[in-house]
């Protein structure tokens, strides 16, 4: 699998009260962590915009 070139992440907007959805580019991969229950990504580890960030993903049993 190659290493993604951008992550739809998810935030929480306090404003709207809402998870809102962002698209990150991404400099540098390295790694995810996996949800436990469902075993899929719910995290990745990225550089982005010169700085490492955790970027938050919807995983398979996220409800809305």
């Amino acid at each position: 699998m190659d290493n993604p070139t951008e992550i739809n992440s998810v935030y929480w907007d306090e404003e709207t009260k809402s998870w809102q959805y962002k698209v990150v580019p991404v400099e540098e991969y390295h790694g995810f962590t996996e949800c436990q229950h469902c075993r899929r990504p719910m995290s990745h580890n990225i550089k982005s915009e010169g700085e490492f960030k955790v970027a938050y993903v919807k995983c398979a049993c996220a409800r809305e």
